[in-house]
């Protein structure tokens, strides 16, 4: 690729305020393996500072980044002067393999600055600290941080509302819910964005969408993990890496004049940037500021935002840009590559927007009508069945708009044999709420069988101590944390067979809230007597499912989850009226059973919309469009845009499941119903 006069992507260049076809004198960057659309073009050649892509899903947003970075690289820059950033490390991999499927060489690519903006901050914030930190990966490294947090919180001696810290939960039942909320303060810079002398108070946490305590939480954590009186953080967890550089920049300390963000950037390209948060466009305006001569190039789909409670935002592609960056020029990726004509016009029916397909073949729509969800769950199983049966479709996903749907759908499944996956969530026999309705039956009746297996004992009293707010109390445990002592305790409880009762009886019952126990009596009465029409009509009243949550959990949306998913098991539960409640339960555990000898089958998978985000499958079955059953804790548009994204997914079927006395009114603006 040859150098020539300095366009806007080369160094020296003098950006234009407008799109511009490419000059004369401007060659083209000619790609192997495919022929670019007069969209792709379009962008590819553009010459201007800012440039925005209004892109449809499965219009290969990737790929046209790749082009324009390959036009950049035949302008005369060097590949060091390009920066690329994504959301994930797979969107990284995904654009280093379509720059190397259009002929960009691999000396080339290994030398792009190929990013997600955590990987671009930790590198940044390494330069400036003189090394990389502690990165910890996973919650078990985090949680001692997390306990000793909250152990600080509980006991300020100067505390002003202490009655807004009192919890019935365990130390330990917190972390993982705090950690989801620190996310979302984070994301937002929520508390960044206060002024200095603002009072931490019930009132502004409520302000601010969390409870008093995850914010007196969250300031002592980031107090422990940011110590001030030292040149580095002790630990970073997953975000952190951005956040610590966006906090940075707020506080001006990279505003002097060899800051590390002044790169000499001829590009600057942002893959799905509908997914930024504040944080990420505070690390991109710096970047900006800094390489002033940088091009920009940010590809997103506005309804894609299926995050916007940690923080995504549509706005950074439109008013929050203008405002904050600039008026750039806007172009669209309108064509899909992925599915044909007929998903094309439902998908932009239901997004309201123009949008076309290049597929050689048609993407068939199929409507699989159901009176009830288990009519529903059989139908969508024997599809499934059907479909291993057949060579033509390799990957079927089942999308759930929530967890809880998955309940009737598995039990069918396993009833037919067919080995399946789940992505995004648990099998249901092994979430937590679940394991805690097993683990109470199993002590009312004095029957343990089914719990053969060491790490379901283990997991079922986890569960059962969570939901009680019970801490481990034992002579042999007190000199280590809370996190030591509940897994030294389960350890030893699960190792006898008579360990569980014993566990259960000495610890659980023993140690747990009085409220939470009181509820959970409540539920052992309505187990003890042993009859399935009883568990039916007042094991959910007695338990009351959203109350016990909320007593260990602080994320609304977890609290919901119990809720949602015990109501399923208890409807699952009465489908079998031939059956004693003693049955019931023992049908669980030879399900969970059977889940367990499952065979590693990548054909057929469960998933939430979330996971399959960028992901694309031959055949996409959404089988929960009745009215009413695709909603969550969101309002409509983010609903709207789940929807989009999940039939966004089909390449060549697509299979929307509702009862067709209460279609959902997704279907009607998709214009898939009268």
């Amino acid at each position: 690729m040859r150098p020539h006069a300095p366009t806007t992507d080369a160094p020296g260049a003098v950006p234009t305020g407008r799109a511009e076809p490419a000059a004369m004198s401007d060659p083209i960057f000619l790609p192997t393996a495919i022929h670019p659309t007069p969209e792709q073009l379009a962008i590819q050649t553009a010459r201007v500072r800012h440039l925005l892509v209004e892109a449809n899903a499965g219009a290969a947003k990737t790929t046209t980044l790749a082009l324009r970075i390959g036009q950049a690289l035949l302008r005369g820059a060097r590949p060091d002067m390009i920066l690329a950033l994504t959301y994930t490390e797979p969107a990284v991999q995904a654009l280093r393999d379509q720059l190397h499927r259009i002929g960009v060489s691999p000396d080339q690519i290994a030398g792009l600055r190929l990013h997600t903006f955590e990987s671009f901050s930790a590198a940044v914030l390494a330069q400036m600290e003189g090394g990389p930190v502690l990165t910890l990966h996973t919650l078990e490294q985090v949680k001692p941080h997390v306990l000793r947090a909250i152990d600080q919180a509980l006991t300020q001696p100067h505390e002003r509302h202490p009655e807004a810290l009192v919890t019935g939960a365990s130390p330990v039942a917190l972390v993982e819910g705090l950690l989801k909320s620190f996310a979302v303060l984070k994301g937002r810079l929520l508390i960044e964005q206060l002024p200095e002398d603002e009072p931490m108070t019930p009132a502004l946490a409520d302000e601010l969408g969390v409870d008093y305590l995850t914010l007196r939480v969250r300031n002592a954590y980031e107090a422990l993990r940011r110590n001030p009186q030292a040149d580095r953080p002790l630990f970073r967890h997953a975000g952190d890496a951005s956040f610590d550089l966006a906090c940075a920049i707020l506080g001006g300390l990279l505003s002097f004049e060899d800051s590390p963000l002044q790169l000499g950037l001829a590009l600057i390209v942002v893959d799905e940037m509908h997914d930024t948060n504040r944080v990420m466009f505070t690390v991109l305006q710096a970047l900006l500021t800094h390489n002033r001569r940088a091009a920009f190039v940010g590809v997103g789909d506005r309804d894609q935002v299926i995050h916007s409670q940690a923080g995504a935002e549509a706005g950074f592609m439109h008013e929050h840009f203008v405002r904050e960056i600039g008026p750039p020029q806007r172009l669209p990726l309108t064509a899909s590559h992925r599915f044909g004509p007929s998903l094309a016009r439902a998908a932009g029916g239901l997004a309201r927007k123009p949008y076309a397909a290049f597929g050689e073949r048609d993407t068939e729509i199929q409507l699989l009508h159901a009176e009830s969800r288990a009519v529903m769950a059989t139908r969508v199983a024997r599809l499934a069945q059907d479909h291993m049966a057949q060579h033509d479709l390799h990957a079927l996903r089942i999308l759930l708009r929530r967890p809880a749907q998955s309940v009737m759908l598995e039990r069918a499944l396993l009833d037919l044999g067919v080995d399946y996956l789940s992505d995004g969530f648990q099998s249901f026999l092994r979430r937590r709420e679940v394991l805690l309705v097993r683990g109470l039956h199993a002590y009312c009746s004095g029957d343990y069988t089914g719990f053969e297996e060491a790490a379901l004992r283990a997991e079922t009293l986890a569960a059962m101590l969570l939901f009680a707010g019970a801490w481990i109390d034992s002579q042999e445990v007190q000199q280590v944390d809370a996190v030591t002592a509940q897994r030294r305790a389960i350890q030893e409880a699960v190792a006898h067979p008579d360990g569980m009762h014993h566990f259960i009886d000495g610890q659980i019952l023993r140690n747990g809230s009085p409220e939470a126990l009181s509820l959970m009596g409540a539920a052992m009465e309505v187990l003890a007597g042993g009859d399935l029409q009883a568990f039916g009509e007042r094991f959910l009243t007695a338990l009351q499912p959203r109350r016990l949550a909320g007593l260990v959990l602080v994320r609304q949306d977890d609290v919901a989850e119990v809720r949602d998913n015990l109501d399923a098991l208890v409807q699952m539960a009465m489908l079998e009226s031939d059956r004693s409640l003693a049955d019931v339960f023992r049908l669980l555990h030879e399900l969970d059973g059977r889940r367990s000898r499952m065979r590693a089958n990548r054909r057929v998978s469960l998933s939430s919309i979330e996971a399959s985000k960028g992901l694309e499958f031959d055949h996409v079955v959404i089988p929960t469009l009745s009215r009413g059953e695709f909603t969550g804790e969101v309002g409509g548009t983010e609903n709207r845009n789940l929807l989009y994204v999940a039939m966004t997914r089909a390449r060549h079927r697509l299979t929307l499941g509702f009862d067709p006395a209460r279609p959902s009114k997704f279907l009607q603006e998709a214009g898939l119903i009268g």
